[in-house]
């Protein structure tokens, strides 16, 4: 089990961007807006829509007159929520300069390939490509081969990035197809932690939002909404390492985290919270960890 702790991304980090910011007009303190006119923010990076005819009112200090709609699109990769997303056709690349990372994670991406470099004093110090094409069903028929899509994750992690405190960081995504939608739904840079091993038992399924009521007539209406990961698992850790692992998770409690179970599944991959921990001083040198984790949407 590894988790992820984020690097808040500021704007002094973000040094470039393929993906536009011009959602909307910026706002502009003399113009007069209108019910229903939208803008950007460029000092928060977000969206706003007019509640009420309004001039020289920061969106950003009046919910009254202001509605806060998202991030913008340039940002929507850094802004450590689910279901906001960065895209762009054909590719999507950002330079960032985050400061000592030593990993890299890519989540609810729509991509055929990620490429992650990190240059140093000019020089090249590490690039790697990795794929989003985990395949299919087995082709055992013609019709298989022609109608079957050809399976693809969402999510992508770069664990073996090299530290470097003044390192740039490029991460470009891109399509086969130039004529496609690149999307990022989050983007974390950060550095890993080493909790212990996960058993085997894992529990993984999903938070699911949506409203399903059924009527007096029995008939069933569904409301689809969002859904979130969660999962359950015990790690097994050397009992030296009790009373760090603690403390850091109690100072993680209000703090959104990639949590890896297993780097082979994506399903033990997981940016949300721990719901609760449990720790069992088993015997003198290894004990267990229990963490229930939950996603966010």
């Amino acid at each position: 089990m590894k988790l992820i702790r984020p690097t808040a991304i500021a704007d002094a980090m973000l040094t470039s961007s393929t993906a536009p910011e011009t959602d909307h007009a910026a706002w502009a303190a003399g113009t007069a807006y209108v019910t229903g006119n939208r803008v950007i923010l460029t000092s928060t990076h977000r969206r706003y829509e007019a509640l009420a005819a309004s001039t020289g009112i920061n969106p950003a200090s009046d919910p009254t007159k202001w509605l806060d709609i998202g991030p913008t699109n340039r940002w929507a990769m850094f802004d450590a929520r689910v279901g906001t997303a960065t895209s762009r056709t054909g590719s999507v690349s950002a330079v960032l300069v985050p400061g000592g990372i030593d990993a890299v994670a890519l989540i609810d991406t729509t991509a055929e390939s990620a490429t992650v470099t990190v240059t140093a004093a000019s020089v090249v110090v590490y690039s790697q490509t990795l794929s989003f094409n985990v395949g299919g069903i087995p082709i055992d028929d013609w019709f298989v081969w022609f109608f079957e899509p050809i399976g693809l994750k969402s999510s992508v992690l770069f664990l073996d990035v090299p530290v470097y405190d003044a390192g740039v960081v490029t991460v470009t995504l891109a399509r086969d197809n130039p004529a496609d939608s690149v999307s990022c739904g989050t983007l974390i840079v950060g550095r890993q932690m080493t909790l212990g091993d996960t058993e085997h038992g894992a529990d993984i399924g999903i938070l699911d939002y949506s409203r399903k009521e059924t009527d007096q007539f029995g008939v069933t209406s569904v409301v689809e909404r969002a859904w979130a990961k969660r999962m359950t698992a015990r790690v097994v850790m050397d009992t030296e390492q009790i009373d760090d692992i603690y403390r850091t998770l109690a100072q993680l409690r209000a703090t959104p985290v990639l949590w890896i179970g297993s780097e082979g599944f994506e399903s033990l991959s997981v940016y949300g919270f721990y719901k609760e921990f449990s720790i069992d001083l088993a015997y003198p040198t290894v004990s267990y960890c229990s963490l229930t984790i939950e996603g966010l949407t």
